[in-house]
């Protein structure tokens, strides 16, 4: 039964109650009285009489409806409670599936370099270099697991001054044996040093994430440019690529978990790059490249980010 049909029911028996009531209770008393005065007293006892039974009728009434308002609202505080359990659950592990996610790509690098020196004979300029790639893939693993550690303990403790031209000069350096980027060409264009706090481990995953993407994205072949610049109040670091963009229909859902444009993509990439963005109180935006490809740019503040901003970002 509908809310309005239950409530014309109530209002419409107590109607009749009351309405019955005023009748038969003013025919007893005219029956029973022996004077006018006599009258009007008894009509004086009913009308209390009628008013006290009312009101505890309207008590009884009001508790009941108030205690089950409450009832209904512990009830969706605790199913609201559960849901945000859940929700910590399914963004914790979310979080655990996006490091294994980068540091699967570190090992990819790792693999590379040694597959590399497995078929060399001697330690061949090539082998050395490799050799360093590998190395330092694993120094950048370590650093990971050190910094993350760090965060958990303080947010704010992990904060470094950086210049982002060489960060990014660095990770290209990295990834250049990388099956994804070992025959693209890959250039950084920083015009100006460009130096701001950030979280060093959480910028190397943008910077890896991205370039990794982008060299996919050109099968492997293509042209990849890194930029920095800066725009008044925040700087923006972009990675623009010449394959083929992402296709129209997916340009909605690209930072949401799972999402992929490639056939064995986990989705998990540019979740890790938004939440890395979110961290230093900044955004990720997506637009086609002028290259031709697509171009992802993290758009950073210059100050400082608050402590408290990555959580508070993720439980808005």
């Amino acid at each position: 039964m509908k809310l309005s049909s239950r409530a014309g029911a109530i209002a419409g028996g107590y109607v009749v109650i009351a309405g019955a009531y005023i009748v038969f209770s003013g025919r007893l008393a005219s029956a029973m009285a022996g004077s006018v005065e006599e009258l009007e007293r008894l009509e004086r006892l009913k009308g209390i009489a009628f008013v006290a039974v009312t009101g505890l009728a309207l008590f009884l009434v009001t508790y009941l409806v108030l205690r089950k308002q409450q009832s209904d609202a512990d009830q969706a505080n605790r199913a609201r409670e559960t849901l945000l359990k859940s929700e910590r659950n399914a963004l914790a592990s979310l979080f655990v599936s996006s490091v294994a996610h980068d540091a699967s790509n570190l090992t990819l690098v790792v693999s590379a370099s040694l597959e590399l020196l497995h078929d060399e004979r001697g330690l061949s300029p090539d082998a050395r270099t490799s050799l360093h790639d590998a190395s330092e893939a694993m120094r950048t693993l370590i650093r990971l697991f050190k910094d993350l550690k760090a965060m958990g303990r303080d947010p704010s403790s992990a904060l470094v001054p950086m210049e982002l031209g060489a960060m990014a000069r660095r990770i290209a350096t990295l990834l250049r044996g990388h099956g994804a980027l070992r025959h693209c060409t890959v250039t950084v264009e920083s015009p100006v040093a460009v130096s701001l706090p950030v979280y060093p481990v959480l910028i190397d995953q943008v910077l890896i994430n991205l370039l990794l993407n982008a060299g996919e994205a050109t099968d492997g072949r293509g042209r990849v440019v890194v930029r920095i610049r800066t725009a008044g109040d925040v700087v923006r670091l972009e990675v623009h690529d010449d394959g083929n963009g992402v296709p129209p229909a997916v340009e909605g859902a690209l930072f949401k978990p799972f999402t992929s444009t490639k056939p064995q993509g986990t989705g998990l990439g540019l979740v890790s790059v938004k939440e890395c963005a979110l961290a230093h109180g900044g955004t990720v935006e997506y637009a086609r490249s002028e290259l031709g490809g697509a171009a992802f740019s993290v758009v950073l503040p210059r100050t400082a980010p608050a402590a408290d901003t990555p959580a508070e970002r993720r439980s808005a």
